[in-house]
């Protein structure tokens, strides 16, 4: 999605190669989330696009989630895009 990687938040650090300012803290995965994604234009369509790519294998911060949050959140996000594609009579498998 290039909406999310030429408008997030980290993609601008990375590619800027700015230092966020708390680099050199240790801080969690959780804060990392809440400082660097919070922000971003672009968090909501990020955590689709990563619920969508990296399915049930969720790891580091994305889309203002740990990969522990987005394994939890992917079931629920799962099993609600499963009942709509039988409501619409798609039967999807995957």
């Amino acid at each position: 999605m290039e909406i999310v990687t030429r408008d997030g938040t980290c993609m601008w650090l990375w590619s800027n190669e700015e230092q966020p300012e708390w680099q050199g803290e240790e801080i969690t995965d959780r804060e990392l989330a809440a400082r660097l994604c919070e922000p971003c234009p672009v968090r909501r369509l990020c955590l689709e696009w990563e619920l969508r790519l990296a399915g049930e294998y969720q790891f580091g911060v994305c889309g203002g989630l740990t990969g522990e949050d987005r394994r939890a959140l992917y079931r629920v996000w799962r099993a609600r895009r499963d009942r709509m594609d039988e409501d619409q009579g798609g039967g999807r498998s995957s």
